[in-house]
């Protein structure tokens, strides 16, 4: 089995350099969130923290995939390493070997902006699906094409790999090998694939994330005494510190991280049904935490 290496050096580099700056805004904008009197502005701040950890830490995974990768092939199949990740491709289904720049103009790719990051899914009107595991731009990539989908790759010695792949090619293979592509084991989780799962999801974080905003937006605005209570005749009995605006939103949070983990175990169990209806409860009281936010906001006290 031949192994050829990846350069990698500027990808991983950029990558790093990219994460520590995510890091470092995110440590801004929380130490903002802090500083800043209370008010949407802390909302938006605290926001842009989380993102941005969260930008850090997938810059960070890909930048390790970037410090293990190579590819290897032999007679029967040729395989990619990207990190935790393994694609393995039969020498069977190869058509040909072509080098990128051919075909560059038309080649389209979603990529992170960084140099050296050439990797993702991407297209080609004539060779259809894409994907690309490389480090080096079009014009020094080598595409290995498939029926199904096809490849670009970036050996650090493209005349020996290339060369290599067509000898295995004229040799054929000794055993056919099924087609795989081998994933990190968090990346095979049935919920990444379930639109209506991950659509309730997102309903009930986001209306959570809403009900924080509002509440940090009309606190500064509030009066010091709200409304906490009403009589029956409808007068306000109960007075409280405006503080009590985030009780709605707490109590959503509170209730959104239960439901997610309950309905995490049932669905892993195999009761998606009922953890459908627990996300979809969660984000239905998130709507009545939001009109209950809505009441302490707007009422007077009298």
């Amino acid at each position: 089995m031949n192994v050829f290496e990846v350069d990698s050096r500027l990808a991983f580099t950029s990558g790093v350099i990219a994460a520590a700056i995510a890091v470092f805004g995110a440590i801004a904008s929380a130490i903002a969130a802090v500083l800043v009197p209370l008010s949407g502005f802390t909302f938006l701040f605290a926001i842009s923290a989380i993102a941005l950890l969260a930008l850090a830490a997938w810059l960070g995974y890909q930048t390790y995939q970037l410090a293990y990768a190579s590819y290897s092939l032999d007679r029967n199949a040729f395989v990619i390493r990207w990190g935790a990740l393994r694609e393995v491709v039969p020498m069977g289904d190869v058509q040909r070997v072509i080098a990128a720049e051919e075909v560059a103009d038309k080649l389209r790719l979603l990529r992170a902006p960084l140099p050296g990051w050439w990797f993702g899914a991407g297209s080609h009107p004539a060779l259809g699906k894409v994907r690309f595991y490389a480090t080096e731009p079009p014009e020094r990539q080598i595409i290995v094409v498939t029926p199904e989908c096809s490849y670009a790759v970036s050996p650090y010695d493209d005349e020996a790999f290339v060369d290599a792949f067509r000898i295995r090619l004229e040799m054929r293979p000794t055993q056919n090998v099924a087609h795989a592509r081998l994933l990190p084991g968090f990346a095979n989780w049935r919920i990444w694939r379930d639109k209506t799962a991950l659509t309730l999801l997102i309903l009930a974080i986001a209306l959570n994330l809403a009900l924080f905003g509002f509440s940090a937006m009309r606190f500064p605005a509030a009066p010091a005494q709200i409304a906490l209570h009403f009589d029956a005749s409808g007068s306000v009995d109960r007075l409280g510190e405006k503080s009590q605006l985030f009780v709605p939103p707490v109590l959503g949070l509170l209730t959104l991280a239960v439901s997610l983990i309950v309905g995490l175990v049932l669905y892993r169990k195999g009761e998606t049904l009922a953890a459908f209806m627990l996300w979809g409860g969660s984000a239905a009281t998130q709507l009545l935490f939001f009109v209950a936010a809505l009441t302490l906001g707007f009422t007077l006290p009298s």
